[in-house]
C-alpha cells in the first residue's frame, strides 16, 4: 500500500487526482494528506512519512522542487505535475523521472500508478533529482547526463560519450567510449527524441549513432564505422539524409 500526500495549489486539481487515484489505484494507493503549497507541503510529508507524492511545480510560494529540497534524503516516490508542456519536459525524461501534464489524463496516471506498484524499475531517487537539478540550470546547448536504469544500478551517461545505441526487441544497448555498454529494458524509440538535439542520428532501424563519433562512412557499403570500430549499416533510406546531417557538424 502506497500511503500518498497530494501536493497542489489548485483545490480543483487536488480533488480530480483523488478521485482518479480512488478509481485507477486499484486499492494500492491511499490517500494520507494533501498541501497546497510548499510550507503546506512539507508539513504533510513530515507529518504522515507517505510513499508517494505527487507533487506540482509551480505553486503561489515557490515550486515542487523547494519542496525536495527541504529533505536531505528522498526517501519517498515522487510523480511531478505541470502544465506545461515545454517546461523542463527533456529534463525530466533525462533524468527518468516520473512527471504527467495538466489537464491529467486518466490513463497516463492509471499507467504511471501501475509502474509504481509493480515496482519494476531501480531508482535512486536523490541521484535522479540532482540530475534534473543539474540539467535545468545548464545552457539547453550544453551536455546533459542521461540516467539509464537497469535491474541493478543506475547509470548517468554524458550524451557525448554514447558512441552508439543499438535496439534489440525491448532492449536497447547503449555503447559507450572507453567503457562497457549498457542495457536497459526500454525500446529505443524512447531515447530518440532526447538525443537528437546531441547530434545523433537514426541511420537504421535498430540503429543510432553519435554522429560526433563516426570516423568514417563507406557510401558504397552503406556503413558507418564508428570510434569504438563497429560498423553500423545506414538504410537506403536514410544515407541522403544523413549525408546533409554530416554537412551540417
Amino acid at each position: 500500500m502506497f500511503r500518498t500526500v497530494i501536493i497542489d495549489d489548485e483545490s480543483k486539481a487536488r480533488e480530480g487526482i483523488r478521485q482518479m487515484i480512488d478509481l485507477y489505484g486499484n486499492d494500492n494507493f491511499e490517500i494520507v494528506g494533501e498541501g497546497k503549497n510548499v510550507k503546506t507541503g512539507v508539513e504533510a510529508i513530515n507529518k504522515h512519512s507517505p510513499d508517494l507524492v505527487l507533487l506540482d511545480i509551480k505553486m503561489p510560494d515557490g515550486t515542487g522542487f523547494d519542496v525536495l529540497n527541504q529533505f536531505g534524503k528522498i526517501d519517498f516516490d515522487v510523480i511531478f505535475i505541470t502544465a506545461f508542456e515545454e517546461y523542463a519536459i527533456k529534463a525530466f525524461k533525462f533524468s527518468a523521472l516520473d512527471y504527467i501534464l495538466k489537464p491529467i489524463d486518466p490513463e497516463e496516471l492509471q499507467k504511471t500508478l501501475e509502474k509504481l506498484a509493480n515496482g519494476q524499475e531501480k531508482k535512486d531517487l536523490n541521484l535522479q533529482f540532482q540530475n534534473l537539478m543539474d540539467a535545468l540550470q545548464q545552457n539547453p546547448s550544453e551536455d546533459k547526463k542521461l540516467v539509464l536504469k537497469t535491474n541493478s544500478s543506475i547509470h548517468l551517461v554524458e550524451a557525448r560519450k554514447i558512441v552508439r545505441v543499438q535496439s534489440d526487441r525491448n532492449y536497447t544497448k547503449f555503447y559507450r567510449i572507453d567503457d562497457e555498454p549498457i542495457t536497459v529494458s526500454q525500446s529505443m524509440i524512447k531515447f530518440e527524441p532526447l538525443l537528437e538535439e546531441y547530434d545523433f542520428f537514426r541511420v537504421h532501424q535498430s540503429h543510432i549513432i553519435n554522429l560526433r563519433r563516426v570516423k568514417k562512412y563507406l557510401k558504397d557499403e552503406y556503413m558507418c564505422i564508428m570510434e569504438d570500430k563497429s560498423q553500423v549499416p545506414v538504410s537506403w533510406r536514410k544515407k541522403d539524409t544523413l549525408l546533409k546531417k554530416f554537412a551540417e557538424l
